[in-house]
């Protein structure tokens, strides 16, 4: 059993960012590690990219366009690893990112997400995610940076937590279920280069906008009946960043 399963789901990358992507991984200093790379109907020449590596830790999958949601569910349903590592395939991981998350999560038991600062390129911002996110910081936005995270995997089977294809934040909407229940932690260093593009700007949609609307209300309704103490909490906290 390999000790840390990295997940990439793959649509139409550029094979310039589709290679950096994946060299990035297949360079950490880590190396006890299987790569789940799931080709979710790509249209374009992903899948001579991928195929054109000849390394046994690639587990190559390929599939009919399902979306991000249920190609990382079946991602997670396909991973041996004890430790899951996310990974997107336009960004880059720094060389001692798994090695680093690894060691965290092998000496603090109690943490069961673990994120890290990342940096967005090439307009080079550092997003300093909180140390120690609690459950009203992710009422104010997002607290984990989604391509840099490495969970336990046993905690997903412990409390059946699985993206839910109907947001389209599907990485918000999952991780404001598992703060009910297990904690979070960043490491406080750039561990992943996010790549910020024509792409993922598109994403930031109506749609998108009015489901993280929804999983801050859904977070609220769990604290509290009080629809003005809801009222104060989601206009003092109420914003999202990327």
């Amino acid at each position: 059993m390999p000790k840390v399963s990295v997940l990439m789901p793959v649509y139409n990358t550029k094979e310039e960012y589709l290679r950096e992507s994946i060299e990035s991984i297949l360079k950490q200093t880590f190396t006890d590690f299987e790569f789940i790379i799931i080709n979710d109907g790509s249209t374009n020449n992903a899948k001579d990219v991928i195929l054109s590596y000849q390394d046994s830790r690639i587990k190559y999958y390929e599939q009919e366009n399902q979306g991000i949601a249920a190609t990382l569910n079946r991602g997670l349903d396909l991973s041996q690893g004890e430790y899951i590592a996310r990974m997107d395939a336009d960004d880059i991981s720094m060389p001692e990112r798994l090695k680093k998350q690894t060691e965290f999560l092998d000496v603090h038991s109690d943490i069961s997400v673990l994120g890290s600062w990342c940096e967005f390129f090439p307009k080079q911002k550092v997003m300093k995610y909180i140390a120690e996110p609690k459950y009203l910081d992710f009422i104010k936005f997002c607290q984990i940076c989604h391509p840099a995270v490495m969970l336990r995997s046993n905690i997903l089977k412990q409390y059946n937590l699985k993206y839910n294809s109907k947001y389209k934040c599907e990485d918000y909407e999952l991780w404001s279920r598992a703060i009910k229940f297990v904690k979070f932690y960043n490491i406080p260093e750039v561990l992943l280069k996010y790549r910020w593009h024509e792409n993922n700007i598109s994403k930031i949609s109506e749609k998108f906008s009015d489901d993280v609307e929804k999983v801050k209300q859904n977070m609220l309704d769990f604290l509290t009946n009080n629809e003005m103490l809801k009222y104060i909490c989601k206009h003092k906290y109420s914003i999202y960043a990327y």
